[in-house]
């Protein structure tokens, strides 16, 4: 399958993925299993959501190499980030001070892991 058409597919499953979590959340009532049920839809929609744009920023920038791979590791890493802060507000944890120390460590990892020679 080429990039191109991974591409479209990662747009429609964002689409198809965006609803879904509206769909469910305007139906279901805000219990706890029904959070963990979003986090779990929300995760996998924030990466088809932030995939095309990652790889599109990558391309205009004139990247070499495995971009997409690139791209991806990068749109989980935002992923991830968005969804962690999101439990943290839902169990009214988040703050400033664990926002920024979690934005630290993800930033830190995809420096490590990209100036690392394949």
């Amino acid at each position: 399958m080429s990039t191109r058409a991974l591409l479209v597919l990662c747009i429609l499953l964002a689409l198809c993925g965006w609803i879904a979590v509206a769909l469910f959340t305007y139906h279901n009532p805000p219990d706890a299993l029904n959070r963990w049920i979003l986090l779990a839809l929300l995760w996998p929609t924030l990466l088809a959501t932030c995939l095309p744009l990652v790889y599109s920023i990558h391309r205009r920038r004139g990247a070499q190499g495995a971009v997409a791979a690139a791209a991806t590791r990068q749109s989980a890493f935002a992923a991830t980030y968005v969804t962690l802060c999101l439990w943290l507000r839902m169990i009214q944890a988040l703050n400033w001070t664990n926002m920024l120390l979690m934005l630290l460590l993800f930033v830190a990892t995809e420096v490590l892991l990209s100036t690392r020679q394949p």
